[in-house]
């Protein structure tokens, strides 16, 4: 991941490019209203908002999950987005590892698909399972790793890939807090070390100024960009120190505040 102000700077190209975009999909609910957003090459931006405002439906559009009907236009690396992608990573939710393969053969998974040869996948993938502190666990099937194991071998997976943009959908919102200290920390290492762009939806606010180079705050549905707000703080940097640094609370009660007033334009 760059720096903050480089991955910012007017000469890096874009690695999405959403303008004036709005989606109905079933032409009588809007989702989407008049969304314009730009993320350069390198920057990591988080979607803030509540339930049901169209981050999701913004991430699927980005991988060409969801074909784009409406007004406006995105693009992805200057190109209409399409399914397969293989510049374009995607991590949801759920760790999504097939019960039946090991850590390593789930880490492999993705670059088979695309059709790396498997000695070369199984390669990547082993060094990508070391790197997330999985080194002797190679073998082991999901039933016997702990869910932030688990994550750690879906975060294996993804990087694995080696795609270039990240869309990234609450990885870790169903875990325990310790844990998630732990993957937030890990995801700004692996972040700087491969240089991806990331889009990452999440509901944690302090999550979102952690790991950031911008969040942007949506509104109910129709989801609108109602604040992108820079994140100035310092790279690299430590979750937990983090907690310490009263500009991260300051830029946390901005986020907040922007949240409430998109809740009160919605409502009005």
């Amino acid at each position: 991941m760059a720096d903050a102000n480089e991955a910012s700077g007017v000469n890096a190209p874009l690695a999405i490019a959403v303008d004036d975009l709005s989606l109905s999909f079933d032409g009588s609910t809007q989702v989407l209203l008049d969304v314009s957003l730009h993320i350069r090459q390198g920057e990591f931006v988080s979607l803030v908002g509540p339930s049901g405002c169209g981050k999701t439906t913004l991430l699927n559009l980005a991988a060409g999950l969801v074909p784009h009907t409406g007004k406006g236009n995105i693009h992805v690396a200057g190109a209409v987005p399409v399914q397969g992608n293989s510049q374009v990573g995607y991590m949801l939710a759920r760790d999504s590892l097939m019960p039946w393969k090991t850590a390593l053969d789930n880490a492999m998974f993705g670059m088979q698909v695309r059709g790396v040869p498997r000695a070369q996948a199984q390669e990547r993938a082993r060094a990508m399972l070391h790197e997330v502190g999985l080194a002797g666990f190679e073998n082991t099937l999901p039933k016997a790793l702990s869910h932030g194991m688990r994550q750690r071998v879906a975060l294996a997976r993804t990087f694995a890939m080696g795609s270039s943009l990240l869309l990234m959908d609450e990885p870790f919102g169903a875990l325990d807090a310790q844990t998630k200290l732990q993957l937030e920390d890990l995801l700004l290492r692996l972040c700087q070390q491969h240089q991806q762009s990331v889009l990452f939806v999440t509901h944690d606010l302090s999550e979102a100024v952690a790991v950031s180079d911008r969040v942007v705050v949506m509104t109910s549905r129709p989801g609108r960009i109602v604040a992108d707000i820079d994140i100035d703080l310092p790279r690299p940097r430590s979750i937990r120190a983090l907690q310490k640094d009263p500009h991260f609370h300051e830029l946390y009660s901005q986020l907040w505040s922007h949240l409430e007033s998109g809740w009160s334009k919605h409502e009005g």
